[in-house]
């Protein structure tokens, strides 16, 4: 499958610093090595020849010389093209998003036909080109290290996961893959459909439980063990007393049956059902977990007491916050763990700097809700403002 690659450097750099230095500097320094799991290990995008390899034909990578001149031998060496975008405004702001988007339009008028356009950046302004590619009949794949907007999410044929970039693409793998160890391909997949199904009591569709077993089982990407694709692969699956329904548009996932929907609270939401179907559609446009109020507020109150005692850091916050959840009976996973994090992170909270009480950090992460809700075209009214309020409480 020929391949054109196209890294907004300064969005992907920017986005990992804020997480942690210590990615940008790898995404950096290391380019050959987070490019050889792209081609080698990375899923294709949906419509793919089956076993087709990823060839990435064309490599280039647009930064800022001003600020990044540093990193452009690195690149060099991995056989990037490196497209100079200075700044053009005292702001800072640079031409890269035109000169990419230009770039990716004359490729899809080249004598070579490029099944698939890889983009590096979270700027949704790149969301009509994505859209242009698919009229085209090309396959999109995209990273965006940020918090995408829905559009944008919708408009590409393939998301990596930025934690799976982070883990496999940089090389820090900070835990011992659970996978590693001969497994029982149908059982363990069972157990992770059953306990998706009762943690979220929600019809879910196929394309969506796909990609989270992907994530963690990745060695399926390729022909589903064997069977070529996802349907095919999830007849030999035993998940009762969930079932597959394939009537719908891509098939989905029945949580329960329909006499039982309408009556089943979903767990943890017992004394909150009322806020449900509001921050459901939060949910469901912006991505934010959708924990009941309870797991948040435990969830508030120790990162605050975490932070009191440990360094900020990522990767080590997470685990420590998924293991205490656990042992408050609570669990929450590591996955939206992670995601709350990055939502503090990116409304500039400093944790080394403080403060990191519960009411500064509940206040962070609805100033993020809202933030994503206004760009997804959310309107804050009462109703809404009052439901995130109850949704996200102090601890």
């Amino acid at each position: 499958m020929k391949s054109a690659l196209f890294i907004d450097f300064d969005n992907v750099y920017s986005c990992l610093k804020q997480l942690d230095p210590t990615y940008a500097e790898r995404f950096a320094q290391q380019p050959a090595a987070w490019l050889s799991w792209l081609v080698e290990a990375l899923q294709l995008p949906d419509g793919a020849p089956a076993h087709a390899k990823r060839r990435v034909l064309v490599r280039r990578c647009y930064l800022n010389p001003q600020v990044y001149q540093q990193f452009r031998a690195r690149f060099n060496m991995a056989g990037f093209e490196i497209v100079d975008c200075p700044a053009l405004t005292s702001g800072g702001k640079t031409s890269t998003d035109i000169h990419m988007v230009l770039d990716i339009v004359d490729l899809l008028q080249h004598e070579t036909h490029y099944d698939e356009f890889i983009v590096f950046s979270a700027d949704a302004d790149f969301t009509p080109v994505l859209r242009r590619l698919r009229r085209w009949d090309r396959r999109t794949t995209v990273l965006a290290v940020g918090f995408p907007s829905a559009a944008y999410r919708a408009s590409a044929d393939l998301l990596i996961n930025p934690d799976d970039f982070i883990r496999y693409g940089l090389g820090i793998d900070d835990e011992p893959e659970p996978s590693a160890a001969p497994m029982d391909v149908d059982a363990d997949v069972e157990d992770l459909i059953r306990s998706h199904l009762q943690q979220t009591q929600r019809n879910i569709s196929c394309a969506h439980m796909a990609n989270l077993i992907i994530q963690k089982y990745p060695q399926l990407a390729t022909d589903w063990d064997g069977h070529g694709s996802f349907r095919k692969f999830s007849e030999t699956l035993d998940i009762e007393p969930f079932t597959f329904e394939w009537n719908a548009s891509g098939g989905r996932l029945l949580a329960v049956d329909a006499a039982t929907a309408d009556t089943l609270p979903p767990e943890g939401w017992e004394t909150a059902l009322h806020l449900h179907d509001i921050v459901s559609r939060i949910h469901e446009a912006t991505d934010i977990p959708l924990l009941p109020p309870g797991k948040y507020r435990l969830l508030i109150s120790l990162l605050s007491r975490d932070v009191a005692s440990h360094p900020f850091n990522l990767v080590e916050t997470s685990k420590r916050l998924r293991d205490a959840s656990k042992e408050a009976a609570l669990p929450i996973s590591r996955s939206a763990i992670q995601h709350v994090l990055r939502g503090i992170l990116f409304r500039g909270h400093d944790f080394e700097r403080g403060p990191n009480d519960p009411s500064t950090l509940q206040q962070k992460l609805t100033d993020n809700i809202r933030s994503l809700c206004l760009r997804e075209q959310i309107i804050l009214d009462t109703e809404t403002e009052a439901a995130i309020q109850a949704w996200i409480p102090a601890a």
